[in-house]
């Protein structure tokens, strides 16, 4: 994604020269009209950007290219508000993708997008060979997502009800709404909260770090981490019973685990606020017995 300093730089340079550099060509829509960054930039800089580009046309030539495999490539982004049925062609976007219609996407060979990918649409959404977003990937009005190759998202992922079997890293907020169980194998680090409501059971076996909050909604009663190190803000599991986190060692604000009776760390106990459940150190304590006991049991030969 092309930054605002970045931006302002190219946007000085055509008050200048007239000249389009190469850094802003996926601030243009597919037709060649300037369209900029509203969902990133200051309203500052959106509004004088818009009064300095209004006018450019950047050439055909530019916006499209070939790669070295001779896949197609969109240099721009894709904007789209008309009312039926998307289909992209392309194999990469190096713009966003802002799709303002309700109709059904669908892009067979898209691996790649540079900027955000979202839509507001209802309807079906096909990545079948997406992999990664620069920016957010936003699709939570459409619970018809499927997205089974994507790796990772360079902003926030906000979405519901997709299946995500590849996915490794978010660099912000990742959250979103599921009904049945959320299964999440590869994901291994969140660059924001982890704010996710709806499913029983939360399943990610390889997430390490969430720089901020992990917030778990009522109706989620299992929560399955067990190499998760760090949290950077709170813990939030105030409803799940079974609470599983074997390698957790840091959580950088409040914890929130009073229903979770098997869930105690004598370490934890000079945090800023703890809320446990009220039996957990005892049955922490009990636990320790039994397994010194049996530990001390002679064998016997039988």
């Amino acid at each position: 994604m092309i930054t605002e300093k970045a931006a302002l730089t190219a946007i000085n340079h055509y008050a200048r020269t007239g000249e389009i550099q190469d850094v802003i060509v996926p601030c243009f829509r597919q037709s060649g009209r300037w369209v900029g960054d509203c969902r990133h930039w200051t309203k500052s800089t959106f509004r004088w950007a818009s009064s300095i580009m209004h006018g450019a046309v950047l050439p055909e030539g530019r916006r499209t290219e070939v790669n070295a495999q001779g896949e197609a490539v969109l240099c721009t982004s894709f904007h789209w508000r008309k009312r039926r049925d998307v289909q992209l062609q392309w194999f990469e976007v190096k713009g966003t993708i802002r799709i303002k219609s309700l109709e059904a996407i669908t892009a067979t060979n898209l691996r790649s997008v540079g900027g955000d990918c979202y839509s507001c649409t209802d309807g079906k959404v096909s990545f079948p060979k997406l992999q990664r977003v620069g920016g957010d990937f936003d699709f939570q009005g459409t619970v018809r997502l499927h997205a089974p190759s994507l790796i990772e998202v360079g902003g926030s992922l906000m979405t519901n009800e997709c299946e995500l079997p590849n996915l490794e890293a978010v660099g912000n907020r990742f959250s979103g709404f599921w009904s049945g169980d959320l299964y999440l194998p590869k994901l291994r680090q969140v660059g924001g909260s982890l704010d996710i409501a709806g499913p029983e059971c939360i399943i990610a076996p390889a997430l390490v770090w969430v720089c901020y909050d992990i917030i778990l909604a009522y109706g989620t009663t299992a929560f399955r981490a067990n190499m998760l190190e760090e949290v950077g803000g709170s813990l939030d599991a105030r409803y799940v019973t079974v609470f599983q986190v074997a390698a957790l060692r840091s959580v950088g604000d409040s914890l929130h685990t009073e229903a979770a009776p098997d869930f105690f760390r004598p370490d934890f106990e000079d945090m800023v606020e703890w809320d446990m459940h009220p039996d957990a150190e005892k049955r922490w304590r009990l636990r320790g017995a039994i397994i010194a006991l049996m530990r001390d049991m002679p064998t016997m030969d039988i």
